[in-house]
């Protein structure tokens, strides 16, 4: 067993080195300064100055998180919320983030991002009966994240491709 290092300055290059590479929690800051054998009051300490100077902050992380997921890879608020969680980010920081992330691009629509989903994927179901079709495209949001209720409202608005059979 490796003997536990109390050096502030050691720690707090580790960490920035860390930081320089990409974006991260301080959860994971954490069990990476642990593991490379600093005591636990030490890699604290440090991440207290780290967050007193903005270096460290899990709101932030929260905000580009959501933003870069909300775009590339539609996805409901239930499941990106369980993500962040995973990653050690507490409700209160994903909230914060969230709420930033709303400043920036304004309100947010799941039922706009569920209707994203159904679009990529109409053409894998369109030779299936209705009722089949609607269960496997009720399954796939479901696995993506979105709520009962936004599923339902992103089945009921008629696709384009429904508008033009009219």
């Amino acid at each position: 067993m490796t003997a536990l290092s109390d050096d502030a300055n050691a720690a707090r290059e580790a960490a920035l080195k860390l930081l320089e590479r990409t974006r991260r929690t301080r959860t994971d800051l954490e069990r990476r300064l642990r593991d490379r054998g600093f005591a636990a009051a030490t890699v604290a300490e440090v991440l207290d100055r780290l967050a007193g100077v903005g270096l460290v902050d899990d709101a932030e992380f929260a905000r580009a998180f959501l933003s870069g997921r909300w775009g590339r890879r539609p996805s409901g608020w239930r499941r990106l919320v369980q993500e962040l969680r995973a990653r050690g980010v507490s409700p209160d920081d994903i909230a914060r983030g969230r709420a930033l992330l709303e400043q920036q691009v304004g309100a947010v629509d799941e039922i706009a991002s569920a209707r994203r989903v159904i679009a990529q994927a109409e053409r894998r179901y369109r030779g299936l009966e209705p009722r089949a079709r609607r269960h496997r495209l009720y399954g796939l949001l479901a696995r993506r994240g979105y709520d009962s209720d936004t599923i339902e409202a992103a089945l009921e608005t008629p696709s384009a491709e429904d508008d033009e059979r009219s």
